[in-house]
């Protein structure tokens, strides 16, 4: 009984290795990482294909993140196995890639590498906006720090 129960137990082990890398690939990395669009009140700023705002780190040199280790698991890096996609008004000739630690390829648009920020939500989707140094992404491929104000229609007077 108790080899037929190490028997199984080694079987389920080795059932849970095969299939881990599938769990624990990033929700953030495909074959065909698509960067987006959408209209917020900072703008058309970059998103992922589910509409996930995208950031860029102010303290980044190119090819050399300045968030590492414990800081990539608040602000996971956009990750992808092929070449970036561009979809709405995002230019895929803005869209690169560079490797960091361990040889993944990360998102680059505009030379900036590309994050997205873990405390987001559908009601708050750019809570992130400021945090340490990150800031949206414009679809220029510029770091946006305020929101975008709209202008007041000037003129004559209403209602005559």
């Amino acid at each position: 009984m108790k080899t037929s129960r190490t028997v199984l137990v080694a079987a389920a082990l080795g059932a849970l290795a095969l299939t881990a890398p599938a769990f624990g690939q990033s929700a953030h990395s495909s074959a065909a990482t698509v960067v987006s669009t959408k209209q917020t009140s900072y703008g058309t700023i970059l998103v992922t294909s589910s509409g996930q705002t995208l950031y860029l780190d102010s303290a980044d040199k190119p090819g050399h993140p300045a968030c590492t280790a414990g800081c990539q698991s608040i602000w996971p890096p956009l990750k992808t196995s092929g070449a970036p996609k561009a979809s709405g008004s995002a230019k895929g000739s803005l869209l690169g890639t560079t490797t960091i630690a361990g040889g993944v390829k990360q998102v680059t648009y505009n030379g900036h590498q590309l994050y997205t920020f873990k405390s987001d939500t559908k009601s708050n989707p750019t809570s992130g906006e400021g945090v340490n140094g990150f800031y949206v992404v414009s679809s220029s491929g510029s770091k946006v720090t305020k929101p975008v104000t709209k202008k007041k229609p000037t003129g004559g007077t209403p209602g005559y």
